[in-house]
């Protein structure tokens, strides 16, 4: 479906019996709502699934304004808002675990549970996000593409149908929504908000991701109150659909 949301043109897959309990599920840089399939197709049955989509990402339309994480938390609220959802329970990979936290510190008693994939409390390399962002405005994002695959997935995952896909996802990518959001993660510190999360959370990390490593995923677990540290043995940085029967039993666990 598509909504207006803070003037731009959203995106979000739908699955699930609408008089659900809700779960909402958002993607990393790069990819899009099909990042979660393999939870959709767990989690239909019995819970209304929404997959946003961020600016510049799958069918959504990119920012018109500087990017920040703080707007893509905005339009999730917003969306939400519009969508009539009250409780819902949340997740998000990567930079989609770190709107998760902007979502979760506004929102309060409303999010029933948090679950964080790959992710950070604070940008781990400013610079590095911000060179990123200028190569790609200048070289296009195929000239990192094989990098980022890298670091997503471990090289015997990028042989599989799952992995293939995922190729596919981030070749569909545009090169200014990429970029836009690296600019936003360059900048981002979750810190204040990561210590207003009231939810019962749960921080999970790829034993083989290079990106957000464990080091990063204990940071994360200790800023918010009460919070669990899982691995997920063999991941790299996208667990959710080559480890989905792992990723998917976090979730369980709060929903």
């Amino acid at each position: 479906m598509f909504l207006t949301v803070n003037d731009h043109n959203l995106h979000a897959t739908v699955a699930g019996d609408p008089k659900a309990p809700v779960l909402v599920l958002l993607h990393s840089l790069g990819t899009e709502a099909a990042l979660w399939d393999a939870q959709v197709a767990a989690f239909s049955a019995t819970h209304r699934v929404i997959c946003p989509e961020f600016r510049g990402h799958g069918a959504s339309e990119e920012s018109q304004t500087p990017l920040t994480c703080e707007a893509l938390a905005s339009d999730i609220l917003e969306m939400l808002d519009q969508m009539g959802v009250g409780d819902f329970t949340l997740s998000g990979c990567s930079l989609g675990g770190v709107v998760a936290q902007l979502v979760a510190a506004e929102a309060g008693a409303r999010v029933k549970g948090l679950a964080i994939f790959n992710s950070y409390v604070k940008s781990l390399d400013p610079q590095m996000w911000r060179d990123r962002a200028a190569k790609i405005r200048a070289d296009g994002l195929t000239s990192i593409a094989g990098g980022v695959l890298g670091i997503w997935m471990t090289e015997a995952d990028r042989m599989t149908p799952e992995g293939k896909g995922l190729a596919r996802i981030l070749s569909r990518a545009t090169d200014e929504g990429y970029a836009a959001a690296c600019d936003a993660l360059a900048v981002v510190d979750c810190r204040d908000a990561a210590a207003k999360i009231t939810a019962p959370t749960i921080v999970a990390f790829g034993s083989e991701d290079k990106a957000a490593p464990h080091t990063a995923s204990e940071a994360l677990a200790d800023a918010i109150q009460g919070a669990s540290l899982r691995a997920i043995e063999g991941a790299a940085h996208l667990p959710l659909l080559h480890y989905p029967d792992a990723s998917s039993a976090i979730l369980k666990e709060l929903t």
